[in-house]
C-alpha cells in the first residue's frame, strides 16, 4: 500500500470512528448510557484498526527514516510526559493571569462520564491518544513535512489537533501538538509521542481517582 493511499484510508477510518457514536445516538435515541460503552469499544477497536493500517506501507515517511533505539523512545516518552505536564501548568497559569477561564469543558465532560462509567477511561487514555497520534502526527505531520517543511507541517498539524478538541484552549492544545510533533521527529518513532500522550491522559485519570 502506498503512503498516500494508506494516509487517506487512515483519515477516512478515523472520521468514521469519530462520528459513529453520534450517528448511533441520533438513530437510536433510546441507547441511554449504553452510548458510552459503544464509544469505548468504538475507540478501542478504532485504535487497533488504525495501528494495523499504519503498518501497511513498506516505505517509511521522511520523519521515520532514521529511527532511534527503543531505549531512547522510552526515555523521551517519560521526558515527554514531564514536559507536557509542566507546559500545561505554565500555559494555564498564564491564561489565569490574563483573566481567562482555565476550565476545560472537553476534559471536564470526559472525566465526569468516566467517574460514572469507569470503563470509559479506556477510551480516554488508550483509544483516543493512539488514534490522535497516528492521525495528527504520523499522517498529517508526516505527509505535510516534505511539502511545507518541519515547522510549517508541525504548525498545521498542531492547529488541526487543537481545533479537533473544540475546547477553546487553542494555544494549549496547539503547544501540546507541537511538542508531540517534536518527540516524533526527534526519535523517528510514532510510539514516542504515542506513549507520552497515553501517559499524560492516564495521569489525569489517576488524579481523578485520587480525589
Amino acid at each position: 500500500m502506498s503512503n498516500r493511499r494508506q494516509s487517506l484510508l487512515i483519515l477516512i477510518v478515523y472520521f468514521i470512528i469519530y462520528a459513529l457514536p453520534s450517528v448511533l445516538t441520533a438513530a437510536f435515541q433510546n441507547l441511554g448510557s449504553q452510548v458510552f460503552l459503544i464509544q469505548t469499544l468504538d475507540y478501542l477497536i478504532g485504535a487497533v484498526v488504525l495501528l494495523w493500517l499504519a503498518t501497511r506501507s513498506p516505505k517509511s515517511n521522511q520523519i521515520e527514516s532514521q529511527p532511534q533505539s527503543w531505549l531512547k523512545v522510552l526515555f523521551w516518552s517519560i521526558a515527554g510526559l514531564v514536559v507536557a505536564i509542566v507546559g500545561q501548568l505554565v500555559i494555564l497559569q498564564i491564561t489565569q493571569w490574563l483573566g481567562y477561564s482555565t476550565a476545560s469543558t472537553n476534559t471536564t465532560t470526559l472525566l465526569t462520564v468516566g467517574q460514572k462509567y469507569p470503563f470509559f477511561f479506556l477510551a480516554i487514555f488508550v483509544g483516543a491518544p493512539i488514534m490522535e497520534e497516528i492521525v495528527f502526527r504520523k499522517v498529517l505531520f508526516g505527509n505535510f513535512t516534505p511539502m511545507l517543511g518541519t515547522v510549517g507541517a508541525a504548525l498545521i498539524a498542531s492547529l488541526l489537533f487543537s481545533f479537533a478538541h473544540a475546547d477553546g484552549h487553542i494555544v494549549l492544545y496547539a503547544c501540546l501538538g507541537l511538542w508531540f510533533c517534536w518527540l516524533y521527529r526527534h526519535t523517528g518513532r510514532i510510539q514516542t509521542s504515542m506513549f507520552a500522550h497515553i501517559l499524560m491522559n492516564a495521569l489525569i485519570v489517576v488524579q481523578v481517582f485520587l480525589h
